[in-house]
């Protein structure tokens, strides 16, 4: 009977754990981001803009 499970190398090992390092740091700096933006005035008056005309046309029956 043939093996079919094969230990993974160093490299792919290290390749593998970089990539998830990238995500990691890419997650947190997109939240960083996102926590500075919605700090932002500016942005959450341009929110809140979108969301009542959003309402006013669910209410008009213009999006379901």
């Amino acid at each position: 009977m043939a093996q079919t499970y094969r230990d993974p190398t160093f490299d792919e090992v290290a390749a593998r754990e970089a990539s998830s390092q990238r995500a990691e740091a890419l997650a947190a700096e997109r939240a960083a981001r996102a926590a500075e933006r919605r700090a932002d005035p500016a942005y959450t008056a341009m929110r809140r803009r979108k969301i009542a005309r959003i309402l006013k046309r669910v209410k008009l029956g213009l999006l379901k």
